[in-house]
């Protein structure tokens, strides 16, 4: 079987894209579908339980449709819908799959908000996010990169970022003695 081998988990917009984009470069062996975690606000407190059945039950349509790769996220989320947590979305998504035995057929990647600081990811990694998107973090490097010290550009900002977290997630998998990042995934 075919495998998509990234350098290093934090996905850019670059890499979203060509993700998203996967299929015609792949001559169709790996497929991408978004999955939304957010739902209607109106839905009140039982929104996040049934948000999660929904969630388990459309991530193993997904992968018995062909998709290998699945995106769970929270963009969608504004003043009328509500996002999930995406560690617990991850987790529900992820342990549901182990059960199912469809666990190993596909990738997650989690693209969120939410994540912004080393122990974000190192935590989404560990409930098994192959692959992470922090696009508002992003967003905001390159809103902000301009009122940052030194001569950065957005682009520059956001590779600082994304090397920093690299090295938080190795010292931390080091600390536990993993060597490799999939064998810390999940």
């Amino acid at each position: 079987p075919m495998r998509l081998e990234v350098t290093q988990p934090i996905l850019d917009f670059d890499d979203m894209s060509r993700l998203r984009g996967i299929e015609a470069y792949s001559n169709g062996k790996f497929q991408c579908q978004d999955i939304d975690i957010t739902y209607p606000l109106a839905w009140g407190a039982e929104g996040v339980e049934a948000k999660l059945a929904s969630l388990c039950a459309q991530t193993v349509d997904a992968i018995r449709s062909g998709h290998n790769i699945l995106i769970l996220t929270d963009r969608a989320m504004d003043r009328d819908h509500v996002a999930i947590p995406a560690l617990l979305a991850l987790s529900a998504v992820h342990h549901h799959l182990v059960r199912e035995g469809l666990r190993t057929t596909v990738g997650l990647v989690v693209e969120t908000g939410c994540a912004r600081e080393v122990h974000h990811f190192a935590v989404l990694a560990g409930y098994g996010a192959e692959a992470v998107h922090p696009y508002l973090a992003m967003e905001t490097l390159t809103t902000l990169h301009e009122e940052l010290p030194g001569e950065l550009s957005a682009d520059k900002a956001i590779y600082n970022y994304v090397k920093a977290i690299g090295k938080g997630l190795s010292k931390i998998m080091s600390k536990m003695g993993v060597s490799t990042y999939m064998s810390y995934c999940g």
